[in-house]
């Protein structure tokens, strides 16, 4: 920030230690700033001193405090998309690697992670980042599907509405999955909503079905999920900074129902090797229902998500491509219901807007 001694002694000097960290049109207060704002001057990538105390040296910024005594379990880097790029200075991909040696060699266990609203493909080859926050690969698809939201718009009852089709958003989510490799897809950093989105409560309406089935899905898709404080009991907040409201310590206050539902499912994640280390694939997207398998050593599930708001149906699945041969017996884990695959399908009674997990 402009407060900040590397700027200040920057901004007074041009001959000081750090004059090149930024960069000046004409001093003192003609600089580069990210996006304009003049409180956040941009740093200057281009000089190799600022490359070795942020992150080369052995005392530089991300490797101290990976040490002790604070050893933090990991990096995120914000707006990492624009990061050490400043009109013909694209150095995005030679500071990233950079970044991940430092890290690595500090904590090899350490997480890597960026902000990213765009397409983070290219940061994700294995060579910079673990994840990136997966806002196109995850978030966006899923607010889509879900409640025909798109990022950026007003969460208002009377917006207008565009679902993405079931296949469309299944494709949408194999394309960002398919790009980098299977390790990373493993680890990128979902969500359902953070301190940059409109709260998911109103991105859904005040649906809390919909809330619920949301969480589900987060829980068992690949990646490391994050719940985003006071979502799990029905806070809301529409766009930023409404979004950011404080986190409410009456409990009196709080959807003890959703609390519980969150803790439902967190317990599920933690307890089933299919979802910590299976592997994926889609079986079924159609009309409103999504159904895909994970599977480890351990353990086989089948999840359907539906997000139809009708009275409860039954439903053909074809599960027969997920390797399940006719006669097996499969488990729904929390209401108990029992399928058998015949002709290479199941049939299910499939609640409005849920999801079941079937074992077997």
């Amino acid at each position: 920030g402009d407060k900040h001694v590397w700027f200040l002694a920057a901004q007074a000097d041009a001959n000081a230690e750090t004059a090149d960290f930024f960069t000046f049109y004409e001093r003192p207060d003609d600089y580069l700033a990210w996006l304009g704002v003049r409180s956040l001057p941009k740093l200057n990538y281009k000089s190799e001193k600022l490359r070795q105390w942020m992150y080369e040296d052995d005392d530089s910024v991300l490797r101290h405090w990976l040490k002790a005594p604070y050893q933090i379990d990991g990096w995120r880097l914000d707006v990492l998309n624009m990061t050490a790029r400043q009109g013909n200075l694209q150095m995005n991909h030679k500071v990233g690697r950079g970044i991940r040696k430092a890290v690595k060699e500090t904590n090899p266990e350490a997480y890597l992670f960026g902000e990213h609203f765009f397409d983070g493909t290219s940061n994700l080859q294995g060579d910079e980042l673990d994840a990136t926050m997966n806002y196109q690969g995850f978030n966006i698809p899923l607010w889509s599907w879900l409640g025909g939201y798109y990022s950026g718009q007003d969460a208002e009852p009377n917006r207008p509405r565009y679902y993405t089709p079931t296949n469309a958003f299944v494709e949408q989510l194999a394309q960002f999955r398919a790009s980098v490799p299977w390790v990373i897809a493993r680890q990128q950093f979902h969500q359902l909503g953070s301190h940059d989105t409109t709260r998911i409560l109103n991105i859904l309406d005040h649906d809390k079905n919909l809330v619920k089935l949301g969480v589900a899905l987060l829980l068992c898709y690949p990646g490391v999920p994050c719940i985003y404080y006071g979502d799990e009991i029905g806070l809301e907040g529409k766009r930023d900074p409404d979004n950011r409201r404080t986190m409410p310590w009456d409990e009196k206050k709080w959807d003890k129902d959703l609390l519980a539902y969150h803790q439902k499912w967190i317990a599920f994640r933690k307890s089933a090797p299919a979802l910590i280390n299976g592997g994926y694939q889609d079986l079924y997207a159609s009309g409103d229902v999504w159904t895909f398998l994970r599977q480890s050593k351990e353990q086989r599930l089948l999840i359907i998500g539906n997000r139809n708001k009708s009275a409860v149906s039954v439903h053909h699945i074809p599960v027969w491509h997920g390797g399940y041969a006719d006669g097996t017996r499969l488990k729904e884990i929390f209401t108990g219901q029992e399928v058998i695959v015949e002709n290479g399908e199941i049939v299910v009674n499939l609640p409005h807007t849920s999801a079941l997990v079937f074992e077997g």
